[in-house]
């Protein structure tokens, strides 16, 4: 974890561009905090290394494993597949660390105003969990060409790929605002990993994130719809085999990842808890002795 005090009481100044003065001092404007806050929760993320190790590296191994076995890799889910884990598992397992470290507790101590705290780190996941994304769709391009359609006429496009990023994009804001809901119930960093998968892999094996399971119940498969994994593949394969005279993106597709976006922001803002579980960690600490 490479959340620290001192890394928190140095990002703010850098984020807000104060010199340390015992004269009242001015904030900059909500945008430039916020921007400021991205960016240096964006440069905290990729300097750890394990988000683009694991987020991007993943699907593209798995990418590169399935080459030669099918005619059409399937981009969409190994693309979301790095995407989730970035803004799910990465994300969540950082954010109740760093609760339970108290950085939290001194980030809310700091004169940057809550919500750009908040809404920075969930916007910087999901800047880099569209990176994940984004490599995984490049590594489709070198191994496979352009051509990840049925026919020579279906190839990625320039306006094919903005659609993509557009909807990563949002894709991995309604999985990270939700998995910032989620961590409050989470009481320790020991429990947030298994917490976090134990959700998360049911939601992509029922969704067709790595392979299609054919055998599911009709009611399974209508659910898995309403779940923010399908939704998004259905949305990326959509432009990835994007042609000229076809709909740019599922309406329905986006609206459902619209709708997890806004009630995981709504959750988190309800949910989100700044303060260590002292009382758990006083627990454990009595069980270890």
């Amino acid at each position: 974890m490479t959340d620290t005090a001192t890394t928190a009481a140095s990002a703010v100044a850098d984020a807000t561009n104060l010199v340390p003065s015992t004269k009242a001092v001015r904030l900059p404007g909500a945008g430039k905090l916020l921007l400021a806050q991205i960016r240096y929760q964006v440069r905290l993320l990729i300097s750890s290394g394990r988000a683009i190790a694991v987020g991007a590296g993943l699907p593209v191994i798995l990418l590169v494993a399935s080459k030669g076995k099918d005619t059409r890799p399937d981009v969409a889910g190994y693309a979301v597949f790095g995407l989730t884990i970035t803004a799910w598992s990465t994300y969540g397992v950082r954010l109740v660390a760093a609760r339970e470290d108290g950085v939290l507790k001194r980030w809310r101590a700091t004169p940057l105003p809550r919500w750009c705290y908040f809404l920075g780190r969930i916007l910087a996941t999901a800047l880099v969990a569209v990176l994940a994304g984004a490599v995984t769709v490049a590594a489709a391009l070198v191994f496979y060409g352009s051509h990840f359609g049925d026919g020579p006429d279906t190839q990625l496009t320039v306006t094919a790929a903005l659609a993509i990023v557009a909807v990563l994009l949002v894709g991995a804001f309604a999985w990270a605002a939700t998995a910032t809901a989620l961590t409050s119930a989470i009481p320790t960093v020991e429990a947030a990993f298994p917490t976090l998968i134990f959700i998360y892999f049911p939601v992509i094996i029922v969704s067709g994130v790595l392979f299609t399971n054919l055998s599911e119940p009709h009611w399974l498969s209508t659910l898995a719809t309403y779940l923010p994994a399908q939704p998004l593949i259905d949305a990326v394969t959509h432009a990835v085999r994007h042609t000229s005279g076809a709909p740019f993106l599922p309406v329905r597709d986006v609206i459902v990842l619209a709708c997890w976006a806004a009630g995981g922001l709504l959750g988190a803002i309800v949910l989100f808890r700044w303060e260590p579980h002292r009382s758990t960690q006083r627990r454990a600490a009595r069980i270890q002795q």
